[in-house]
């Protein structure tokens, strides 16, 4: 994590770990909202690696969202990003994710418990229903392995843009995610 305004995963990129005994592949994708380059295009990315790994049959045991508490408003870019990972992960899916909230020691206590509460009522609430779960990040080495923990534990899934394109055959823009974004 840089602490410059210049957005530093640029590129997919994989680290291989152990975990609680278990071999991991971390992939860490750009965010929405890059300095450099589009949504759509952060999109093609994902799913191009998505793709090329499931025609190996690498499927993924969970997925992390995250979520900085320390924003005070869930704009329009946020909610479109969220609707876009909502419909590339797709319904069965979403028992595997974990919404993760950072920067906890950017913003007092009961402030970001406030807005805790406000995204899991309102915009994780369906997420949250469909199976997915929260976890407080708060940037130590133990905090890490616990969320890494939760994850390896899961069952691998695949996810609905994965079936589209390479199971139907659908191009990206024709996607639920595809289409998301467009909207």
């Amino acid at each position: 994590v840089g602490h410059t305004l210049f957005s530093h995963t640029s590129e997919i990129r994989t680290t291989r770990c152990t975990i609680g005994g278990s071999n991991v592949v971390l992939v860490d994708t750009p965010g929405s909202d890059d300095t450099t380059k589009t949504d759509q295009q952060i999109l093609e990315s994902i799913s191009n690696w998505l793709n090329k790994s499931y025609k190996k049959s690498t499927l993924l045991s969970g997925i992390l969202y995250f979520h900085r508490i320390s924003d005070n408003r869930m704009a329009g870019t946020l909610l479109k990003n969220l609707g876009v990972f909502q419909k590339l992960c797709g319904d069965k899916a979403l028992s595997h994710v974990v919404l993760v909230t950072t920067m906890w020691d950017e913003v007092e206590e009961s402030v970001g418990n406030m807005r805790l509460e406000e995204l899991e009522g309102n915009y994780w609430k369906m997420m949250i229903a469909q199976g997915s779960t929260t976890y407080r990040y708060v940037n130590t080495p133990e905090s890490s392995r616990q969320l890494l923990s939760q994850v390896v534990k899961k069952k691998r899934c695949e996810l609905r843009l994965q079936k589209q394109m390479a199971d139907k055959s659908v191009k990206l823009q024709e996607t639920d995610a595809g289409r998301e974004l467009r909207s």
